[in-house]
């Protein structure tokens, strides 16, 4: 890993830990132990090193959700194990990360916003192509409207998330978020399918 690769890795972390405006330059040069000549070296401001946070963050959750893609045996099973994954993640992240970036840093919550809103739905529409063909999902639904429905749930998600007064847990929201998506397009196979997957009793 060069520095410029290190800068950003480890700045997300302490953004993910702690938030994002209250973590400052000189907070960035402590916690990696460089002088901040050399921070600022790679990157002009605070603004840019958050911009390139978040496109490097948005690229590496592409290549992970793919790979886990291609290793589920159906669509279901891509499903629920993009959720685990979602769910396991999100514990790290600080309430206050989200809000900041959407209140504080628009640009950079436009940009991932965009990059995670064109993946949902290039990835929904083909994991609903995918279970119509195995007969989990009905063949009767619109996969691109079906896509967008849920890319938009997801940012309701999102939304919910920076709440830190929120009732639910995050496990619990990412959860019903699937369940009821699944819920909408399953088939009864996919259907009995998901509850296995899940071990729902009938």
């Amino acid at each position: 890993m060069d520095t410029k690769e290190e800068i950003i890795s480890r700045s997300e972390q302490l953004f993910m830990r702690v938030g994002v405006k209250s973590v400052t330059m000189d907070d960035i040069s402590r916690e990696l132990g460089m002088s901040k000549k050399t921070l600022y070296q790679h990157f002009e401001n605070k603004d840019s090193l958050i911009e390139a946070v978040v496109n490097t963050h948005c690229e590496r959750e592409q290549i992970l959700t793919d790979k886990l893609t291609e290793d589920a045996q159906d669509a279901l099973e891509e499903v629920k194990k993009i959720g685990a994954y979602f769910a396991t993640t999100i514990e790290d992240v600080s309430p206050s990360t989200l809000f900041d970036l959407q209140k504080y840093y628009f640009k950079s919550w436009e940009t991932l916003m965009k990059k995670q809103d064109e993946h949902i739905i290039n990835s929904i529409m083909k994991n609903i192509a995918k279970g119509i063909a195995e007969g989990n999902y009905r063949a009767d639904i619109d996969p691109a409207i079906i896509a967008r429905i849920y890319a938009k749930a997801t940012y309701m998600i999102v939304e919910e998330l920076g709440n830190s007064k929120s009732e639910f847990s995050r496990k619990e929201l990412i959860w019903e978020l699937h369940n009821y998506h699944i819920h909408a397009i399953a088939t009864p196979r996919g259907m009995k399918l998901w509850k296995k997957y899940n071990q729902i009793d009938s």
